[in-house]
């Protein structure tokens, strides 16, 4: 039995680089645990799933740090699909994100965002940006989509099903998801092509960021 105080270290041959992203993603999974499912999760408990989760990637890693996840390639989408632009603004110091993307079919365009909490880095925002957007398609319950990022990283994550440490609890969510759809493509464009998503994450970011100041005051 662990006591409550007791110090959990964590396993040899993690580095506080390689456990920091599981340590913020499973807060973020207490924290809707909490406000969806109304199911509280000891500060104690997501130590220490986050240090099994990393123990478990530490280990299933080459020395590169990256792992390769088979899947099949996805499907082009059609003409008469949907197009999905998505994008994020991300503060360093508060660890705070904003995600925005836009949902374009045949007959209208779509905008959403929303703000995220514990984003340890820009490319863990674009993925929560693409993951969002998803849910949102599959919600609508649309069929064939096609969707755009300017994050290299992550499209290349997607397209070559090679992956970094600090987004594969993420990417093996949107791997599900696609599941969901007869269709999905990812596609890299230019920052130049994605500015409504991109304005619609700094908006989502400004206002959070002036909440968080006003709550601190």
């Amino acid at each position: 039995m662990r006591l409550r105080n007791e110090v959990v270290l964590p396993p040899v041959g993690l580095t506080s680089q390689q456990l920091t992203p599981w340590i913020f993603w499973h807060i973020w999974l207490a924290r809707n645990n909490v406000c969806f499912n109304n199911k509280y999760t000891t500060p104690e408990e997501t130590a220490t799933r986050a240090l099994a989760a990393a123990r478990e990637w530490n280990l299933s890693q080459t020395q590169e740090c990256f792992v390769k996840k088979k899947q099949s390639t996805p499907v082009a989408v059609a003409p008469s699909g949907v197009l999905i632009r998505t994008d994020a603004a991300w503060n360093e110091s508060l660890l705070l994100a904003g995600l925005g993307w836009t949902i374009t079919t045949e007959n209208r365009s779509c905008k959403f965002a929303l703000y995220a909490e514990f984003v340890g880095s820009p490319l863990v925002a674009e993925s929560l940006a693409l993951r969002a957007a998803l849910h949102k398609c599959k919600d609508m319950e649309l069929r064939r989509i096609c969707c755009e990022s300017d994050s290299s990283l992550l499209i290349k994550a997607l397209q070559t099903n090679v992956m970094s440490m600090e987004i594969y609890g993420i990417v093996a969510d949107i791997n599900e998801l696609i599941l969901a759809f007869d269709s999905v493509a990812f596609r890299w464009i230019s920052r130049e092509k994605n500015r409504e998503a991109d304005m619609l994450a700094k908006n989502c970011l400004a206002d959070e960021q002036v909440l968080y100041a006003l709550n601190v005051t």
